[in-house]
């Protein structure tokens, strides 16, 4: 019996039943005669990349000599199916059939596969907690993003009366929107370094308690600072050009 990897590989599309394979190693020279076409599956510790070839040989057909028989037990399909009680009970029934038959391990196929899955089961939760950071992450950039869009508008809208004043004053418009922006910049800049310092601070907190896993993500940064920036800016500017465009009598009156 030969799995799928088997015959594509050294039967090239040819069908296989029928035609012989011969073993040749050191001792033995065996050759035996293909009777089936497994399914691939993996053995040996092997969970990743391609299957390997295999072949399957009766364990009492000479020259086969198997050593160490595995014999596999289907005791049902619940979580409960296999455990140690029933594991037990086999032991038992193989000790009075044959008492000098030594057992090396009882075990679930789940227990088997258990250290060999663990690094997959571990891959799985760092995914699942990274898209959970990054709908939180997103939902805070999001929120502060519109808490500051509506502080700088109305701050820069109750100064309408000064714009009005300095307009009338003989202060050019544009000018007057300019100043207001590299206002806002700085005072966004301040904010941006304070959050930056503590945004460090904390990085530093998460990558003592993970292993292999940098927190510091310099280009992620740089977008939310952009982000943030870019809210302020069109916050400061956009009420800003409105007071600017206005017949400054009409904003003194207002204030």
């Amino acid at each position: 019996m030969i799995n799928e990897a088997f015959a594509k590989r050294f039967f090239n599309g040819r069908n296989p039943i029928g035609l012989r394979v011969t073993e040749v190693d050191d001792q033995i020279r065996a050759t035996y005669q293909v009777v089936g076409v497994a399914r691939n599956s993996r053995i040996q510790r092997k969970l990743r990349g391609e299957v390997e070839p295999r072949y399957f040989v009766p364990a009492e057909q000479p020259p086969a000599a198997v050593k160490s028989p595995t014999f596999l037990l289907r005791c049902g399909t619940g979580p409960l199916a296999c455990q140690p009680p029933v594991l037990t009970q086999v032991r038992k029934t193989i000790e009075r059939v044959d008492p000098a038959l030594p057992i090396e391990s009882a075990d679930s196929i789940g227990e088997r596969l258990a250290p060999l899955t663990a690094q997959d089961r571990t891959t799985a939760k760092l995914a699942t907690t990274a898209k959970l950071a990054v709908v939180f992450g997103s939902v805070a950039l999001l929120l502060a993003a519109i808490g500051l869009y509506d502080v700088l508008s109305y701050g820069i809208a109750r100064r309408t009366g000064e714009i009005a004043l300095r307009i009338a004053l003989g202060a050019r418009p544009g000018r007057v929107v300019a100043m207001i922006l590299r206002e806002t910049i700085g005072l966004v800049a301040a904010g941006l370094a304070i959050g930056a310092g503590l945004a460090y601070a904390a990085s530093r907190w998460i990558e003592s308690q993970l292993y292999g896993v940098d927190p510091q993500d310099p280009l992620t940064q740089a977008l939310a600072a952009g982000l943030l920036l870019s809210v302020a800016l069109s916050a400061a500017y956009l009420p800003a050009r409105r007071a600017s465009r206005r017949d400054p009598m009409a904003g003194l009156r207002q204030e």
